[in-house]
């Protein structure tokens, strides 16, 4: 999770490039410390697909690295925008300073002090806060990417990503719905992780990427996964048949806990109150009949199931519920809610709509 900076709207996206492993190392933790994100670049080759793919705030390289390939980092860099350029020359020769200048190195710095080039960095990067070239968005139904704000938003609301998750979810995008196989994702992290990703580290990224977004193992909103092949954009909506995109969007922003219950009265859908105000993953929502997710009870205690089922009078011919009191489960704890039931006009779904009452908690939950 990154960590929010003083000054500046996120932290800066420091590129590392040094073929001496130790150093890396040593500047990578304390740009880390001093809360930047880092991308660690052990090889020219890895630099410079990070500086195109990442394009990062800030970029720090060793010429001398790979037998002097390092200067080819200086030039992407100035080529990609003008990406703000440390070099750094532990050797302080007067020519080589001027040569990085002459190349259009920002600063050069040595790297005695890891400590000290860390503040000096992020001190240039806040001076330049360097936007993308293209300041290129991504949308995909409610999921939003801001390629130059190096933010990602679900219906309006940040979501916070590591930078490997950032860079898996923008190589998606730039697939444009088509199939990436593992390398491909691979090539993505290389130069965000301390050990080379392996196939197994993407799955794991992926995995808690998709948390994030709230996908459901079986019903993926926005990544899904292409057996023995790898990864893409989910090409189908996973909404409720005939409540539409457009629809999902407005119930997943709902400041109210929801649900969308089938004929069956079998949950279909949860919006994201949802899934906060019954703490379970959406995967343990979705499928479950009402009755047993919620295990409604009236305010005296006794069970609303079968013919005082709220849900089974309203599918019976009912349109509209309001306001009907209950006592449901909520973590480990019986809460006291108001919900109210409406019928949708297709497909036998109704939605349920969840509206805490004040002091309604009813203590620890208990066998019924």
């Amino acid at each position: 999770m990154r960590t929010q900076m003083s000054g500046l709207p996120e932290p800066p996206f420091v590129l590392l490039a040094d073929d001496d492993q130790a150093g890396l190392a040593e500047m990578r933790n304390a740009l880390r410390l001093a809360g930047a994100q880092v991308a660690a670049c052990p090889s020219v080759r890895v630099a410079l697909e990070g500086i195109t793919f990442h394009v990062p705030s800030t970029v720090v390289v060793r010429p001398a690295m790979q037998d002097g390939r390092g200067w080819e980092v200086v030039y992407a860099a100035r080529a990609q925008g003008a990406i703000p350029t440390v070099v750094l020359d532990d050797a302080s020769n007067p020519s080589a300073r001027r040569a990085a200048f002459a190349a259009g190195a920002d600063d050069v710095l040595t790297a005695d002090d890891p400590a000290e080039l860390a503040t000096r960095v992020l001190a240039l990067a806040s001076r330049a806060r360097h936007p993308s070239g293209d300041g290129t968005v991504y949308r995909h139904r409610g999921l939003v990417m801001d390629v130059a704000a190096h933010v990602v938003r679900l219906h309006g609301r940040t979501i916070e990503l590591t930078a490997q998750q950032f860079a898996i979810l923008r190589a998606l995008f730039e697939a444009n719905g088509a199939t990436l196989d593992r390398d491909r994702l691979v090539s993505s992290i290389e130069s965000l992780d301390e050990e080379p990703p392996s196939e197994r580290a993407i799955d794991l990224h992926i995995t808690r990427l998709r948390r994030r977004l709230g996908d459901a193992a079986h019903h993926p909103r926005y990544i899904e996964a292409v057996y023995g092949v790898g990864y893409r954009l989910a090409l189908t909506d996973a909404a409720p048949a005939g409540l539409g995109e457009e629809a999902e969007d407005v119930l997943l922003s709902l400041p109210d806990p929801l649900l969308v219950i089938d004929a069956r009265r079998r949950v279909r859908f949860a919006n994201e109150a949802a899934v906060r105000f019954l703490a379970r993953e959406r995967d343990e929502l979705v499928g479950q009949t009402c009755a047993d997710l919620l295990g409604c009870l009236d305010l005296a205690g006794a069970s609303l199931d079968g013919p005082r089922c709220y849900a089974r009078a309203i599918g019976a011919g009912g349109n509209t519920l309001r306001g009907a009191q209950a006592q449901i489960r909520c973590g480990g704890e019986r809460t006291a809610v108001e919900l109210t039931y409406s019928r949708v006009q297709t497909d036998g779904l109704m939605t349920i709509s969840i509206r805490p009452r004040p002091g309604g908690r009813h203590g620890a939950l208990t066998s019924d």
